[in-house]
């Protein structure tokens, strides 16, 4: 028992890292997570509430220009 267990721990470990390089780098999911949460710490709009529901909409990545314009999400 005490081999097998060994294996199926290395084979969860070995299993775990494969995932690294798409979490971990640049455009991955957790630096994507980390821009998501900056972005909701800037202020809210410098602009009307039309325009910033037609620039920035809750189901799409910021733009350019709802960040310029209107501050960001």
């Amino acid at each position: 028992m005490g081999r097998a267990h060994a294996v199926g721990l290395w084979l969860c470990v070995l299993g775990s890292m494969a995932a690294c390089p798409e979490v971990h780098r640049p455009g991955g999911k957790l630096d994507r997570a980390a821009h998501r949460d900056t972005l909701e710490r800037i202020p809210k709009p410098a602009c009307s509430s039309e325009d910033y529901e037609r620039l920035c909409p809750d189901d799409a990545e910021p733009t350019e220009e709802c960040i310029d314009l209107c501050g960001g999400p």
